[in-house]
């Protein structure tokens, strides 16, 4: 058996394919004017973090990269661009209550909203991770991620408060945007899924 390499050399290789991965992110997402190219790019990283974490840590990053953003171009499209117009609903929802008077309806109104919002953030939190790790009906995807970070509280808090750091350091130390950029903060959040998640898809239990 071949030992492994040490740990200052492992470092080294995440580092360095962490800065690659968000390289492949941009140039592939601007391959498709972000329009149609943000979408797969981002299922793509997440995919290649979840091989990375979850199976073989030599993974050949460049072609799966490439391979996943082929394979998941359309689905990809349609779960992002679904989750896309709930955000936009949510965000004009939350601009006409503003307009309306401080009365019984807009508070209720506003309770509504925030609860769906609520729900919306903690789907978000999951949906990538989900995506690349099952495979779903596509309904099934917001569902499931939505159970998942309702039922593992301590998980969801803690990628919570992993990509808090994240954002605080990018906020203090801007370079780090260029050279980590999203690759970091889908690191974050693919660890922290991976803990929840089986080693093998079990889809069909799912459904």
């Amino acid at each position: 058996m071949f030992e492994r390499s040490p740990w200052y050399m492992r470092l080294g290789t995440f580092a360095f394919n962490l800065v690659l991965l968000n390289l492949l992110w941009f140039f592939f997402s601007l391959l498709g004017v972000f329009v149609l190219g943000f979408f797969p790019a981002t299922a793509a990283l997440f995919a290649v973090l979840r091989q990375i974490i979850m199976e073989d840590e030599d993974t050949s990053v460049l072609k799966l990269f490439w391979s996943k953003f082929k394979s998941e171009f359309f689905m990809s499209n349609v779960i992002g661009y679904l989750v896309l117009s709930v955000g936009v609903i949510l965000y004009v929802d939350i601009k006409v209550l503003q307009l309306l008077d401080n009365n019984i309806l807009q508070l209720a109104l506003a309770s509504i909203t925030v609860v769906i919002g609520i729900v919306y953030l903690l789907t978000l939190l999951y949906i990538f991770p989900l995506f690349v790790h099952f495979n779903l009906t596509f309904l099934q995807y917001p569902k499931h991620a939505l159970i998942l970070a309702v039922a593992k509280p301590f998980q969801t808090i803690m990628m919570i408060g992993g990509l808090a750091i994240v954002l605080f350091l990018y906020m203090n130390f801007p370079v780090l945007i260029l050279v980590f950029g999203m690759s970091l903060i889908s690191f974050v959040m693919m660890k922290v899924a991976s803990f929840s998640l089986p080693r093998k898809d079990f889809s069909q239990a799912v459904e």
